[in-house]
C-alpha cells in the first residue's frame, strides 16, 4: 500500500515497513519524471529562443535554485532602468479582429525565463506572427496540469483556428489552443 494513500494507509503493520523504510510509491515516480520532462522541455525551448549559453547559464541557475536576475554581465546596463512599458489590457471581446506582433516585439515583452506574467511564449507560436484572427473567446481562469489547481488569468485570449500542431512537442497530437496574451496581438478593423 502506499504511504502517500491516505485513505487506507497500512500504517507499519507489513513486513516491508518493519525497518522503517517507506514502501514505493509509483505516484511520487511519475511526478519526478513529469517534473524532469517539464525542465528538459523548458530548457530547450529556451536554447531555441535563447541560445546555446544563455540556455547553459539559465539551467545551472534553475538547477541550484539560484536567481538568473544575480547574474548580470559586467558591461550591461540595468534592464530595470530601460523596461518599455507595454499596453496589457485591450479589453478584446470574442469575434474581434487582431493581429499578432512580430516576433521581435513579442520577444521583448519576455522575462528571462521566457514568460510573460507567468504565461510561456511557445516557439512554435512563432509562425503565427503577422497573421491577423478573430477572437474566439477570453480565458479568465485555466488549469494547471502538474497540480490541478485554477488559476484566475487575465489579460489573455483564443483566437479562432489558432492551434497547437505539436511539431516542436515531439509530435503531440493534442490540438490545445495557443493561450495569447492581449500584449502580444493589435486590434484590426478586419482580415487582411
Amino acid at each position: 500500500m502506499c504511504a502517500e494513500n491516505k485513505t487506507n494507509p497500512c500504517q507499519g503493520q507489513h513486513d516491508c515497513l518493519a525497518d522503517g523504510t517507506k514502501p514505493f510509491c509509483p505516484g511520487t515516480v511519475f511526478k519526478s519524471i513529469w517534473r524532469l520532462r517539464l525542465y528538459v522541455l523548458h530548457l530547450i525551448w529556451h536554447m531555441q529562443n535563447k541560445g546555446l549559453g544563455n540556455t547553459f547559464r539559465h539551467g545551472i541557475f534553475k538547477l541550484f535554485g539560484l536567481s538568473n536576475k544575480a547574474y548580470k554581465k559586467p558591461d550591461q546596463p540595468d534592464s530595470s532602468q530601460n523596461k518599455t512599458v507595454h499596453q496589457e489590457s485591450l479589453d478584446l471581446k470574442p469575434g474581434e479582429w487582431v493581429e499578432v506582433k512580430s516576433e521581435d516585439e513579442i520577444l521583448a515583452t519576455l522575462d528571462e525565463n521566457g514568460k510573460y506574467k507567468g504565461l510561456f511564449w511557445m516557439c512554435n507560436m512563432r509562425k503565427f506572427c503577422g497573421n491577423r484572427y478573430r477572437v474566439h473567446k477570453r480565458l479568465e481562469r485555466m488549469l494547471l496540469e502538474s497540480t490541478g489547481e485554477y488559476r484566475k488569468i487575465k489579460n489573455t485570449v483564443l483566437l479562432e483556428g489558432v492551434f497547437c500542431d505539436g511539431e516542436e512537442w515531439y509530435g503531440c497530437d493534442r490540438t490545445c489552443f495557443h493561450f495569447w496574451r492581449e500584449v502580444w496581438l493589435k486590434r484590426v478593423e478586419g482580415p487582411q
